[in-house]
């Protein structure tokens, strides 16, 4: 297969002729013996040679991933990873060509250049123009187009890294947040349309595995963040390219990189809409051609659901993406789905009871649907009335029994298992933080955010919710200390284990650190006002926690230094310097 800049060569841009383009250099320059040169960004442009490195990396790849042959195609050791997207593009029910009129051929992605208005594989305007007329005339997705930037070409084409980076994707941040189908990449179906997104989804996997000390080179961030922006100014559209932001999302959220957490997780929401990935939407992916494909769907959805509930906890800004239906669907078991197993692939509804067992990422779904419910209540004003009061205690009290349950559930897994449930169990004790934060302060507080107090003394129904809301928050609080210190304790099996503490880090979801940080306030508060030493001792425990935690996720020291304004004692310390 040829492969074309995106750009004329300079002799041919200088002399008006027309290029072919040709790498490494273009039909006519061959032909009348000139040097062919292409201009060159502020970047080093890859050659020839270091697409045959990408290209070799990708088929390795594949004929190791690839435990049996594709659908109608088996690919054999010769055949490279550019010639085979060449050769499927357009023909998966995934990733399809549209059937609007084209310029010409093109292949699936090029090297990164000089950007020109991409005529070749326009978006098909239609679909958000007239719906029904882009339905209607059959008009369907063109497959991903673009150019590969040179420093993420240089990136992976190093060793064995995708091998690497995929290996360590999966052993870390796929345990407790799997939305990229493993058994899909391993059998090779994933590869079937590959192109530029494929490579966006590798470096998105490769930035969310690396440490919090590797966080202060932001070049491998600002990599990512431009090819996403050139894969939607190119009109790429693909599951690929969604899943590579979600992991974006996922790294802002865990280093606390703000706005622009909020900002990619708002637009993974938008991009989710226009595959129509929402419960009921018409699939414009086409139909899935497998169970295990409808499922990563579905999946894609929940993991951009559960970070718009995270992203808006804190702010208590409103929420996004809607929740389900009471007749929608929860993820299947992980393990089923891992395996492909359809015999054990039991989708409950959301309305589904709490007590029936779930594996850790159903579990954190049903999380985060408590976790939107308790957001919109601290969200609204309303006077509090016994139907009211109610309502609070009704979901208090499913949040509690939630969290007992999947607690249960965690004492009787292994050790792997514990550290997947650890987001479902934390996340719904943030829910009831938020839900019940300014009900347990003895003055009368309002709604809006910095605790400002009203005017008036509380009414019978609130002070009775205070006093229930004070329990159930210290039990919650003493729960998450448990909960803290049980986490230590692990990552220190695990890393003996492992032999690398960075591995047992990789393996504890940042979605845990708001909890504890809310149960350390909880206890500086509570120290500050009883000056209680087991208070102290349980605030200083959480605090080491986080530090532990802050290696892996700057999340952590993003609410270290937020307790400083909740540590009594070192609010005395500063006055007195």
């Amino acid at each position: 297969m040829a492969f074309r800049s995106d750009q004329a060569c300079r002799a041919c841009k200088k002399q008006k002729r027309r290029c072919d383009k040709a790498l490494p250099e273009c039909s006519l320059c061959q032909r009348t013996g000139r040097v062919c040169e292409y201009a060159t960004g502020a970047d080093h442009q890859p050659t020839a040679r270091d697409w045959g490195f990408m290209e070799a990396r990708l088929t390795e790849l594949e004929n190791r991933l690839a435990g049996s042959p594709t659908p109608g195609q088996a690919l054999t050791s010769s055949s490279t990873a550019c010639e085979f997207v060449d050769s499927t593009c357009g023909t998966g029910p995934g990733s399809v060509t549209s059937s609007f009129p084209s310029v010409g051929a093109t292949p699936a992605y090029s090297i990164a250049g000089e950007p020109e208005p991409n005529l070749e594989a326009r978006f098909p305007a239609p679909m958000f123009l007239d719906v029904d007329c882009y339905i209607w005339s059959g008009a369907r997705l063109p497959a991903p187009h673009g150019a590969i930037p040179a420093p993420v070409l240089a990136l992976l084409s190093q060793g064995n890294i995708v091998l690497d980076v995929s290996r360590d994707y999966f052993a870390t941040i796929h345990t407790w947040f799997p939305m990229v189908s493993k058994k899909r990449m391993d059998m090779g179906l994933s590869l079937q349309n590959a192109g530029p997104d494929l490579a966006m989804l590798f470096l998105g996997m490769k930035l969310v595995t690396r440490p919090a000390t590797d966080v202060s080179d932001c070049s491998l961030y600002t990599t990512a963040k431009n090819f996403l922006a050139g894969l939607e100014s190119s009109g790429s559209v693909s599951l690929f390219c969604l899943q590579a932001m979600i992991l974006v999302a996922l790294y802002e959220y865990g280093h606390a990189i703000y706005p622009a957490a909020w900002m990619t997780i708002g637009a993974c929401a938008r991009y989710a809409d226009v595959l129509c990935l929402a419960p009921g939407d018409h699939p414009i992916l086409g139909q899935p051609a497998t169970w295990t494909e409808a499922e990563e769907r579905r999946r894609v959805w929940w993991s951009i659901f559960i970070l718009d509930k995270l992203v808006s906890m804190g702010s208590r800004r409103r929420c996004l993406v809607p929740d389900p239906e009471s007749e929608g669907r929860l993820p299947v078991d992980d393990e089923a789905w891992d395996c492909g197993e359809v015999s054990k692939a039991l989708g409950y509804s959301t309305s589904a009871p709490y007590q029936i067992e779930q594996s850790s990422f159903p579990r954190l779904c049903q999380a985060s649907i408590y976790l939107g419910r308790a957001i919109s209540y601290a969200r609204g004003n309303h006077a509090m009335s016994t139907s009211r009061v109610a309502e609070i205690m009704s979901l208090t009290q499913e949040l509690t029994s939630f969290g007992v349950t999947v607690d249960t559930q965690s004492t009787t897994c292994g050790i792997e298992h514990r550290f997947t449930l650890l987001g479902p169990r934390c996340v719904a004790r943030s829910a009831l933080f938020i839900v019940l934060d300014r009900l347990t302060c003895p003055e009368k507080i309002g709604a809006e955010p910095g605790y400002v107090s009203q005017q008036g003394a509380k009414t019978q129904h609130e002070l009775e919710l205070q006093r229930q809301s004070m329990q159930v928050i210290e039990t919650a609080s003493d729960q998450l200390h448990a909960l803290g210190l049980d986490v230590l304790s692990m990552l220190r099996t695990e890393g003996n284990v492992a032999q690398s503490q960075a591995h047992a880090l990789g393996l504890v979801n940042p979605f845990i650190m708001d909890s504890l940080y809310a149960a350390a306030a909880t206890f500086h508060w509570l120290a500050g006002e009883s000056g209680q030493d087991g208070h102290r001792k349980a605030a200083a425990d959480l605090d080491m926690v986080l530090d532990k935690l802050s290696s892996r996720w700057r999340l952590g020291s993003a609410y270290r230094e937020m307790l400083m304004v909740y540590d009594v004692s070192a609010r005395v310390e500063a006055r007195m310097v």
